[in-house]
């Protein structure tokens, strides 16, 4: 299942799935450029900080779009096999995975190119990944769940994305909200899920608080998740 939607992806594209790398390396390089020259912050470092921070972005945002139509995409398949829905969510979940693993030769690449080294900290992005893997479960089967019975929601998050990225240091630094403008970047779990990734390639540190708030809210969707798949998960057919 996931390979099919994979292909689907790249249908009738001739670059098939190298235009998931290009369009990354095109937006990171070009905001990257641009930024660099405003803000007068040297590329070196910015580069690749906006690739990690974009690339995972990519994947958790490409997670929260698509977690209202979950169900209703693979509508066919539940009204005809007999299958746990939340090989569905799971499905959709591992499909974003295998684009950001690809989006990450981006990452490797100005990594690369501006030498910001290696270290043990790196050991712990195992661990980063399964966190955003875990959560993004949790969230869809959240957000699928309500969305199918409540359609609004879907158009909801959507707007919702650009705010989100706004206001989450992807193309920004976290030292531009100095003082009380700081709280923006605490209280805000984005910003955690991405630092659990760039903070190990970027600063060569573990983000111990981040990766702390990044487990609570993982399981907390998990279990939230699964209490509503229980509830509902016989009513999602006819509401389909």
């Amino acid at each position: 299942m996931s390979q099919r939607s994979l292909r689907l992806m790249n249908r009738r594209a001739k670059l098939g799935f190298l235009w998931v790398i290009l369009s990354s390396a095109i937006f990171v390089v070009s905001i990257g450029l641009v930024y660099s020259f405003v803000f007068q912050i040297e590329i070196a470092s910015f580069l690749p900080y906006i690739a990690c921070g974009y690339i995972t972005w990519s994947l958790i945002a490409s997670n929260l779009m698509s977690a209202p139509s979950v169900f209703t995409t693979y509508r066919g398949y539940i009204s005809q096999r007999n299958l746990p829905l939340t090989v569905y969510v799971t499905s959709s979940a591992y499909d974003k995975l295998i684009v950001f693993l690809t989006q990450s030769l981006v990452i490797v690449t100005t990594c690369f190119i501006f030498s910001t080294g290696f270290s043990i900290s790196f050991l712990i992005l195992p661990v980063s990944l399964l966190l955003i893997f875990v959560t993004s479960i949790g969230v869809s089967l959240i957000l699928g769940v309500m969305a199918v019975r409540y359609r609004d929601l879907g158009q909801v998050i959507s707007s919702s994305i650009l705010i989100i990225f706004l206001l989450t240091p992807i193309i920004w630094k976290p030292e531009f909200a100095a003082g009380r403008r700081a709280m923006i970047i605490d209280v805000n779990p984005f910003y955690h899920f991405i630092h659990i990734v760039r903070g190990p390639i970027i600063y060569h540190e573990v983000p111990v608080m981040s990766l702390i708030v990044a487990a609570v809210i993982s399981l907390f969707s998990i279990i939230i998740g699964s209490i509503l798949m229980a509830v509902y998960r016989h009513r999602i057919v006819y509401w389909l």
